[in-house]
């Protein structure tokens, strides 16, 4: 029992510097996630508005495909097309309004062979049902198997002065890339460029025999 008038022993120097500290450190803990939480949601969100689209170019016997996979929210009438406001193409938009928005791609990207235009056969604008992309598919019936094929594109005047595209080019095996933009807007493909070489050279005999002891 404590004597009258006792009082309680003082604390051990440094303790209450000690919980000080600790409850800073939560603080400073606590913000540095909220920022960095926060900081994940901008990295994130402009990652998936990046302006780029995606252009492949496949050559067979008989015809040129392309596939354009875009953002349809970059368009600049995109509003009179997004009905239902949810940012993205929805089949119902896209049976109403797909062949103008195909008709408005296939203006602003011109496919030319051997140097002459050729035009679309048919074409036709495919929605993600899990995403915010759609893909314009054209099909160009024309023999190209051994032509130069040129790409020139004018997609930045509709899809935004900074949108770029990745272009991916194939005819006979390896593919040819490219990037098309506001400035570079023309991209020109040889039927050589993407060929083997040519059959492996064959194996040299060898000129050196280990010396048996």
């Amino acid at each position: 029992m404590d004597a009258p008038g006792a009082t309680a022993p003082a604390a051990a120097p440094g303790h209450s510097g000690i919980r000080r500290f600790r409850c800073r450190f939560r603080q400073y803990l606590g913000l540095g996630l909220l920022g960095l939480g926060w900081l994940g949601q901008v990295v994130s969100s402009r990652a998936h508005q990046l302006p780029i689209s995606y252009l492949s170019v496949v050559v067979n016997d008989d015809y040129v495909h392309l596939d354009l996979n875009f953002n349809p929210f970059e368009m600049a009438d995109f509003s009179a097309v997004d009905t239902n406001r949810n940012g993205r193409l929805d089949p119902a938009e896209v049976a109403v309004h797909g062949g103008k928005i195909a008709r408005q791609l296939l203006e602003h990207l011109t496919l030319s062979v051997d140097g002459k235009p050729v035009a679309a056969e048919t074409s036709g604008i495919f929605p993600e049902l899990d995403g915010h992309h759609a893909t314009l598919r054209a099909h160009y019936r024309v023999l190209a198997r051994e032509a130069t094929i040129t790409l020139q594109s004018k997609l930045p005047e509709i899809l935004g002065s900074s949108h770029l595209t990745q272009v991916k080019f194939i005819n006979h095996g390896t593919p040819q890339l490219r990037q098309l933009d506001a400035r570079s807007k023309q991209a020109t493909f040889k039927p050589g460029n993407g060929k083997p070489s040519g059959p492996p050279p064959p194996k040299q005999a060898a000129t050196h025999r280990p010396q048996h002891p």
